[in-house]
């Protein structure tokens, strides 16, 4: 039930870090080099996580943590770019923030699965002592 959440929200990261990619490349190549690793680490990770791997969604906090950080580098940029045209400029930086709160509701609902881990890992190896 809560992975189905999880994956959902981080399926629409996904999304948004492709669709802020696109909009701000310059370079065909990699930027389907950029999608295709995103891909497969955002879907690598979730199934990890729906397959009850310990660290999924510890790796994936930290992969979405770093696209993250390249969403407030977007608003930056575009902030500091006064030669775009200001109907990409915004369309950037909403999509960007939209991101954002996703990511951050991403972490918000990992949370409790991820203390789950942490306590089960805890109770293990209280039990081996």
């Amino acid at each position: 039930m809560n992975k189905h959440k999880i994956a959902l929200v981080s399926a629409l990261s996904l999304i948004i870090f492709i669709i802020c990619d696109i909009l701000m490349s310059g370079n065909s190549a990699d930027l389907l080099k950029t999608i295709i690793i995103a891909i497969i680490l955002y879907v690598g990770f979730n199934v990890l996580g729906y397959i009850r791997w310990k660290f999924a969604y510890h790796f994936l906090g930290v992969i979405i943590g770093i696209y993250t950080l390249s969403l407030f580098v977007i608003i930056n940029t575009m902030f500091r770019s006064p030669d775009v045209p200001a109907l990409h400029r915004f369309g950037a930086i909403l999509i960007a923030i939209i991101g954002v709160i996703v990511n951050l509701f991403w972490y918000r609902l990992a949370w409790p699965r991820i203390k789950n881990d942490y306590v089960r890992i805890v109770k293990r190896n209280i039990k081996k002592k």
